[in-house]
C-alpha cells in the first residue's frame, strides 16, 4: 500500500520545471528585463509594425483589430522593439503611431528602477531621427528618462521599485 501511494504521491506533483518555466537571463543592456531570444525580438518587432499599418489605417478589419490588441497587450520586455518603433512611427507624417507608442514607453520607463535601461532609452530614442514634427516627444521622452534616473538614484532601495515580475 505504502508504494502505490508514493507512487501515487509522485505521479500527482507538479511536473519538473520546463526550460521555458526556469527564471531568463537577465537582459545585458536592461538587467530589468529578461534577455530575449531573436526569435521572440523578430515577433515583437512584427507586432508593432502591424500595429503602426492599423494605426495608419493601412491594414484594417480583423487583422486591424487583432494588431491593435497584441501591441496593448506588450508588456516591458518590448521597451527595445517599442524604442525601435517609435523611432520608425516617428518618420510618418500622420503618424498617430508616434504618439500611442510614447506613451506606452513612458509608462514603462516612469516604473522601472533600472538606470541602465533608462540611460539606454534615452541614448536611442530618436536615433536616427531627422527632421520631425514630433521632435517635441522625442524631448519629453528624453528628459522623463533623465528624470526618472535622478529618481531612481535617490531611493533608498530602488530594486524594490522595478516592473513586477509575471
Amino acid at each position: 500500500m505504502f508504494t502505490v501511494c508514493t507512487m501515487l504521491l509522485v505521479l500527482a506533483a507538479d511536473p519538473a520545471p520546463k526550460p521555458s518555466d526556469s527564471p531568463r537571463k537577465p537582459h545585458p543592456l536592461a538587467p530589468s528585463l529578461p534577455e530575449l531570444t531573436e526569435e521572440e525580438e523578430k515577433k515583437i518587432d512584427a507586432i508593432i509594425d502591424k500595429f503602426i499599418a492599423a494605426d495608419t489605417g493601412k491594414l484594417g478589419g480583423s487583422e486591424g483589430k487583432k494588431a491593435m490588441e497584441e501591441f496593448r497587450d506588450l508588456g516591458p520586455e518590448a521597451t527595445f522593439s517599442l524604442i525601435r518603433g517609435f523611432n520608425r512611427s516617428a518618420h510618418i507624417d500622420n503618424s498617430c503611431p508616434a504618439l500611442t507608442i510614447s506613451r506606452k514607453l513612458t509608462s514603462f520607463l516612469r516604473r522601472t528602477a533600472d538606470v541602465e535601461l533608462l540611460q539606454f532609452a534615452k541614448e536611442n530614442i530618436g536615433a536616427g531621427v531627422k527632421k520631425t514634427k514630433y521632435g517635441d516627444i522625442i524631448r519629453e521622452l528624453k528628459m522623463g528618462c533623465s528624470q526618472r534616473i535622478a529618481a531612481v538614484k535617490s531611493m533608498p532601495n530602488p530594486e524594490l521599485r522595478n516592473f513586477p515580475k509575471p
